[in-house]
């Protein structure tokens, strides 16, 4: 039996608690794990998940040939002379280009689960997909769902997703449920039907909104829209469609 725990932001992540058997699945609903899944989903040949600004600017100078975008923010401000990484914007954009993402947590808390045997991203938007790869290739692994929070500290809207993701699984087959993926379960049920308003409430998204991006907050807000289950693979540094890696023998 499968187990499933919840981890509240990624500086709750202990390294040394991965195994060879663990897997993660890292929320920052607001916005990265939903602009990984959409720009994937768009067309985007690969992502480059970077912790900072500096990290993002070294991996730009080494694509000699390959067409990329360089997309970060940095406390919810647009790194100058980067691409805002918000996703109805960088949908449009990235069409077989791969993006160099850099954000305050969500590719923080990636970087930081680099030890998991496999770590996936999640959003609102591809909830569905996410459950059905869970379900037939880890149903017997730990699973562990890392919010990535906001500087350090605890968001609703990734508690949110965690719990979207954790009823999903419960509807697909016998899970062994830590406290905190129940109570994560127990949040999503409670707010079901009222994503947008939970999210324009929380404190990521009453910043999203004075930045004036509703439209994206209505957009992340929507559930299952697409089939794709991002992958990182820590060899290669980069986030694929996991048949992608599948396909072609290199799935970390």
């Amino acid at each position: 039996m499968s187990k499933i725990q919840v981890v509240f932001k990624k500086e709750d992540i202990e390294p040394t608690k991965w195994t060879n058997h663990s897997v993660a699945v890292i929320f920052d609903v607001l916005l990265a794990t939903s602009t990984i899944t959409s720009v994937l989903a768009n067309g985007a040949k690969d992502v480059v998940p970077v912790v900072n600004e500096a990290e993002a600017k070294r991996k730009a100078e080494d694509q000699v040939d390959a067409a990329y975008l360089l997309s970060g923010e940095y406390n919810g401000v647009t790194i100058p002379d980067f691409h805002h990484p918000n996703p109805l914007w960088l949908q449009k954009h990235v069409y077989n280009q791969r993006l160099i993402l850099s954000t305050t947590n969500g590719t923080v808390a990636i970087k930081k689960s680099e030890q998991a045997s496999s770590i996936y991203m999640a959003s609102l938007l591809n909830l569905q997909a996410v459950a059905e790869w869970l379900t037939k290739n880890h149903s017997h692994h730990t699973i562990t769902l890392v919010c990535a929070g906001s500087g350090g500290s605890f968001c609703l809207e990734d508690f949110y997703g965690a719990g979207a993701l954790v009823s999903k699984l419960v509807g697909k087959g016998t899970w062994e449920m830590s406290d905190s993926a129940k109570a994560a379960r127990l949040f999503y049920e409670q707010y079901l039907d009222s994503p947008f308003s939970l999210f324009q409430q929380s404190k990521v998204g009453e910043m999203l909104l004075n930045y004036g991006l509703e439209e994206d907050l209505h957009y992340v807000a929507r559930e299952n829209v697409y089939e794709t289950v991002p992958l990182y693979s820590s060899r290669e540094g980069l986030i694929k469609e996991v048949n992608s890696y599948a396909s072609s023998g290199q799935e970390d």
